[in-house]
């Protein structure tokens, strides 16, 4: 019997998962609709970032950087504006559409419906995650243009490279989350994420790719999400990153990914939590998918 009722538990749980999957498509899909086809977004997180590269090569760098120096220097001021895109993707452009959905009450239709808000928050991490990597890549060939030198280190720094945007995007995104649960309107939304984009870039001595600038301890510079990645990316994207980005001493790659991996998977389930709270407002029903 007991093995009987295990069986006929396979093909619920089997369409449990098939349910789930197929909402988590269909809301990474519409987010990403709505965060590609926002040009007020495209502008801030994509044309801004390109924007204020171009304009800082021109005036702020010295000039007595030897000259076989400054493509090197170019490489490194296009990632950290690269990741500054990112980080305005992951907090204004994310919680856009979000803090538009808590205006519209589109989450009294979610509430009346059976959907997962695992599969909204999951749907909706996704799509912004694309858009951040979108907003890093948008500054490179813009870079490459005014002869900035990028050098691949090895074969796994494509990957390096996109696992550090990711995962630091997660945790601006569950942080966008918080800002849209706890403010009303979206345009109050938007200016905070915006403030809090240009405050956490600046005062991070440019997300951590220029410590000189950094006038807090040098050691939470690898422990920032947006600062730790932009310095990874830098070690695999730039030839003379290391002295540039020092001190403090970078931590070995997989040990700076293990840590960006623990940070974004604490972040998303904070979001998912307040997602549930805020949100859906519905509590946990042990065994489901939710």
């Amino acid at each position: 019997m007991a093995a009987e009722h295990e069986h006929s538990q396979f093909p619920m749980a089997r369409s449990g998962v098939r349910t789930w999957l197929r909402q988590t498509s269909g809301f990474t899909k519409r987010y990403a609709r709505e965060l590609f086809r926002n040009k007020a977004v495209l502008f801030w997180t994509m044309v801004f970032p390109a924007g204020f590269y171009l304009l800082a090569v021109q005036l702020f760098l010295p000039d007595s950087l030897p000259a076989d120096a400054v493509p090197d220097a170019k490489a490194m001021m296009a990632i950290s504006y690269g990741t500054f895109g990112g980080l305005i993707a992951a907090l204004n452009g994310f919680s856009e559409p979000l803090s538009k959905d808590i205006d519209n009450d589109r989450y009294l239709q979610f509430r009346a419906l059976s959907i997962a808000p695992s599969a909204d928050v999951v749907g909706r991490f996704l799509a912004g995650a694309v858009l951040c990597l979108a907003a890093f890549l948008f500054v490179l060939p813009v870079a490459i243009a005014t002869d900035a030198a990028f050098a691949v280190h090895s074969v796994i720094s494509p990957i390096v490279v996109m696992l550090a945007l990711v995962t630091f995007a997660v945790f601006w995104m569950s942080v966008a989350v918080a800002i849209a649960a706890v403010i009303p309107e979206a345009r109050y939304v938007s200016l905070v994420t915006v403030s809090l984009a240009l405050v956490a870039f600046m005062l991070s001595g440019y997300n951590g790719t220029q410590p000189e600038l950094y006038a807090g301890p040098d050691v939470l510079l690898n422990l920032m999400p947006h600062t730790l990645s932009s310095r990874l990316i830098g070690t695999h994207l730039v030839a003379s990153s290391g002295e540039a980005i020092t001190p403090p001493a970078l931590p070995g790659t997989a040990s700076g990914l293990a840590f960006l991996a623990v940070v974004a998977g604490a972040s998303l389930a904070t979001a998912l939590a307040i997602t549930r709270r805020a949100l859906y407002q519905r509590p946990v029903v042990p065994g489901a998918i939710r």
